[in-house]
């Protein structure tokens, strides 16, 4: 049976611990991630991340929940925090997280 270890109302993050039937120890996390898909799709729609009067060429490209975060660091190995990561994450974005994005626009790295 599994027991929560742990909950952030901010982001609506739990983590669960539970033992494996051979006694071995997993960690879950699950997050409602509706609110934040949510609010990246009226963005998107409504072209607001593409509006930022102050830096015309800096706008918010995609809301990215705690989940996915880990996700992705569990089936590609990226790290959001590692800018070494971020072209290979824009990709991913694009391709397989389109419903993070917050803007019609295709960003991408050179490198």
């Amino acid at each position: 049976m599994a027991t929560l270890l742990d909950y952030d109302p901010l982001r609506g993050l739990e983590q669960w611990e539970d033992r494996t039937q051979d006694g071995r120890l997993q960690i879950h996390y699950r997050q409602d991630v509706e609110p934040v898909l949510e609010l990246a799709k009226i963005e998107r729609d409504h072209g607001l991340a593409d509006k930022n009067g102050k830096k015309p060429d800096i706008f918010l490209y995609a809301r990215i929940p705690n989940t996915v975060q880990l996700e992705m660091k569990h089936k590609y190995g990226l790290d959001m925090n590692n800018k070494n990561h971020l072209k290979r994450i824009f990709e991913l974005i694009n391709s397989d997280y389109p419903y993070c994005k917050t803007t019609n626009k295709k960003h991408f790295l050179k490198r």
